[in-house]
């Protein structure tokens, strides 16, 4: 009797069917989910290491080739996607330690990156209102080198709460702590980020 052959997955089958395909044997079954992270980890990894860095594409594929080797360690009670990005921002730090010294701004931004900073930055809680293309080109090379320029733990929740828009409990369960401590950590990453961009540019904090 011909033993049948295993039914083949799509993106849309959950991941802890995918995972248990992978440990049962089944390599190509990870491919999908290399697929369906691979663009949000290179995005996560590329604005922790700052826009300088020229090896990003190599750390994201560590990671990828770290969570194939650490599946046995993964709880199917857990979410893929929350334990793959803690294995990038681990990376991450582990490359950023090889790192020295600061981000430096060299160039004072124009008027479209002041009032881009103005929304990214306000600490009321009004809405932010629609920046057009010119704002957004102009603020986020600024904002990216100089959060490449902040301590790793600032520089991790400002990324995933600001850039990567992930919720407090998620920034939580990501960093396996509290709300609370998230939210302290956030607060007081921000000030430094306020801090950093101040003499750069002129009047842009709302007292």
């Amino acid at each position: 009797m011909t033993e049948a052959l295993p039914c083949p997955l799509t993106l849309e089958d959950s991941e802890r069917d995918v995972v248990r395909r992978v440990r049962d044997g089944d390599a190509d079954a990870y491919r999908l989910l290399v697929e369906r992270y691979q663009a949000r980890i290179h995005r996560l990894v590329g604005r922790l290491l700052g826009p300088d860095h020229g090896d990003v594409d190599d750390v994201v594929q560590e990671v990828f080739v770290k969570a194939f080797f650490s599946l046995g360690k993964f709880r199917e009670d857990a979410m893929f996607g929350t334990w793959i990005t803690r294995i990038a921002i681990n990376r991450a730090r582990d490359e950023l330690k090889k790192q020295s010294g600061r981000v430096s701004l060299d160039a004072e931004p124009g008027e479209e990156a002041v009032r881009g900073l103005h929304d990214l930055l306000s600490t009321e809680d009004s809405p932010v209102e629609e920046k057009d293309e010119a704002s957004e080109s102009a603020v986020s090379g600024l904002v990216a080198r100089t959060v490449a320029g902040l301590p790793e733990r600032s520089r991790v929740v400002i990324t995933l709460k600001d850039m990567e828009g992930h919720s407090y409990q998620e920034v939580g369960r990501i960093l396996n702590c509290s709300v609370g401590t998230v939210k302290s950590r956030h607060a007081r990453a921000r000030e430094r980020l306020r801090k950093m961009l101040a003499p750069h540019v002129s009047g842009f904090i709302r007292r």
